[in-house]
């Protein structure tokens, strides 16, 4: 009988660690995640000044859901293939931003809190990365440019 209390004891302090969030992430936003993305696993916790961050998996992929200071949800972002952007942006980008010159990093997703979907996509040139925004039709616009 104490070998089942200490299991059962065990398998719920497991349970409920895997949500744990650090103290220093508030519990409206803790609250928030657990409700949101039950199935997570291997969660960890960032916190910034502007934001907190938790980065976990979801199916065996990697998301990320971003909350700001007060604790309410901006987005989540996961990474996703450059043939899943919208294909008129696909166009654009294979068009003004040629191979080899520009070469993909990395492809994200963001829906922010509305659910309001963006991507973005970093490309390296020789002494820059530009990083694109794509609506959800295909516009192609440029998002940021840092130098080396």
């Amino acid at each position: 009988m104490k070998k089942l209390f200490i299991t059962a004891l065990a398998a719920i302090a497991i349970g409920t660690s895997a949500f744990a969030a650090p103290a220093s992430i508030s519990k409206k936003v803790n609250a928030h995640f657990k409700s949101s993305f039950s199935n997570a696993s291997e969660i960890t916790w960032t916190k910034t000044e502007k934001f907190n961050k938790a980065s976990f998996l979801i199916d065996n992929e990697k998301v990320e859901a971003f909350y700001d200071t007060y604790g309410d949800l901006i987005g989540t972002s996961r990474s996703i293939q450059f043939d899943k952007l919208p294909k008129s942006a696909i166009e654009t980008i294979t068009s003004q931003y040629t191979y080899p010159d520009y070469q993909v990093r990395e492809c994200i997703e963001f829906v922010n809190a509305d659910n309001e979907k963006n991507y973005y996509v970093s490309m390296d040139k020789n002494d820059a990365t530009v990083v694109l925004e794509i609506t959800k039709k295909g516009s192609v616009s440029l998002y940021n440019k840092i130098w080396k």
